[in-house]
């Protein structure tokens, strides 16, 4: 999808490639990252790899099993997105919240090797959500079958986020295990 934006530049020829609250934009931290970001049930995903990792074939496998399971999926975005840390969070933690933005320009789009980019459809789209959990697409040899818990976390712009490592372009395996994952955290899916 980088064909048609580039994350080097914070403007599009038509406005802003992220449309970010001002009061965000001016006072919150924020990196662009190289990542599909995906919303399942109440959790955000962001799935982070290399080009050609498999990212979007597994936001797709991902968003196809929620709805097998009759979970709600959406995307937020196919591969860059805006990552964020709020200062004021809506969580009832009072934590701060890492919340992912989605480029205006590819809202509701997504890659599709060997298609090209396409439209996910009407209302499986968000265009940001708050994002629970960091999946980095690696070679299998990097994963450790008992992962320590400093492997379980990430930071992400100074905030802690839980962290999985998932074989890149082995997406049964990987949605697997997110679905794995997922399964053993407190707020259901």
């Amino acid at each position: 999808m980088s064909l048609y934006f580039d994350p080097d530049h914070d403007q599009a020829r038509d406005g802003p490639i992220f449309d970010l609250p001002d009061a965000i934009a001016s006072t919150c931290p924020s990196e662009i990252m190289h990542a599909a970001a995906i919303v399942i049930g109440p959790y955000g995903l962001l799935l982070r790899g290399e080009s050609g990792s498999g990212k979007s074939m597994l936001q797709r496998t991902l968003r196809r099993e929620a709805a097998a399971l009759s979970i709600p999926s959406a995307l937020v975005s196919d591969d860059y997105v805006k990552l964020v840390r709020l200062i004021e969070s809506s969580d009832p933690s009072g934590q701060p919240e890492l919340r992912a933005y989605g480029p205006v320009s590819t809202r509701g789009l997504q890659e599709v090797r060997g298609l090209g980019v396409i439209s996910v459809g009407e209302n499986n789209f968000t265009g940001d959500a708050p994002m629970h959990l960091l999946v980095d697409l690696c070679p299998p040899a990097d994963i450790h079958r008992m992962p320590s818990s400093e492997e379980t976390v990430r930071s992400c712009l100074g905030y802690p986020i839980a962290h999985l490592s998932v074989p890149e372009r082995s997406v049964v395996e990987a949605c697997d295990l997110v679905f794995a994952l997922l399964s053993t955290w407190k707020e259901r899916l």
